[in-house]
């Protein structure tokens, strides 16, 4: 009887050693590498402010691409998502954390939000309708609609209204050159967009 119970337990010490080495091996194997979309602002800074304070909304990420796992294009029907690479934080947060470092870098506001509307002179309103790596034509795509407001008419009157889409080439479809592509691309829309709201605020004076 004793033998038989040295027998249990050293084949039940022995299933956990192996157990534990499987767990081991499988997080190895699921090491999933983080990333976030970055805009390399160069601009210059306004020397006067044109306006007085930005609120930047939530910004609004149309489903499949409102998630944090990156979306692939593999064929004109065909999507997938890389599951071993994601972003730092949701697309949401990191698209409106992006717009508010760019405008608030910018000097054409005295104050740019997130944190509260109150007393804002302006808002501004992005939605993000494509993002996604296109293993097919091999680049990286975006599509983000812009649309500025005057808080301080009645029906808040819009000053500004667009879609800036940015397709970057890319040489391969890893993780690491789409969100290089992603950013090439965020940093050109924001340049734009900035440009467009700069024309938006003189006119609206």
């Amino acid at each position: 009887m004793k033998a038989v119970k040295r027998s249990l337990i050293l084949l039940l010490c022995t299933s956990m050693v192996w157990l534990s080495g499987c767990v081991k091996i499988w997080q190895k194997n699921l090491d999933i590498k983080t990333y976030m979309l970055e805009a390399d602002r160069e601009a210059g800074v306004m020397e006067k402010p044109l306006a007085e304070r930005l609120w930047i909304e939530s910004v609004h990420v149309l489903p499949p691409y409102n998630i944090r796992n990156l979306v692939l294009r593999e064929s004109d029907v065909e999507f997938s998502t890389s599951y071993y690479t994601e972003l730092l934080m949701a697309p949401a947060e990191n698209f409106r954390s992006g717009f508010y470092t760019w405008f608030a870098a910018s000097g054409m506001f005295n104050d740019v939000s997130i944190v509260s509307r109150s007393g804002m002179s302006h808002s501004l309103a992005v939605t993000v309708m494509e993002f996604y790596g296109d293993t097919v034509d091999e680049q990286a795509v975006l599509k983000i609609k812009v649309t500025l407001f005057d808080e301080k008419t009645n029906g808040l009157r819009v000053l500004l209204s667009k879609d800036y889409t940015q397709s970057v080439a890319i040489d391969e479809t890893s993780a690491e050159e789409l969100l290089r592509a992603f950013n090439r691309g965020l940093t050109q829309i924001l340049t734009d967009a900035e440009q467009d709201v700069v024309k938006a605020l003189k006119q609206g004076l």
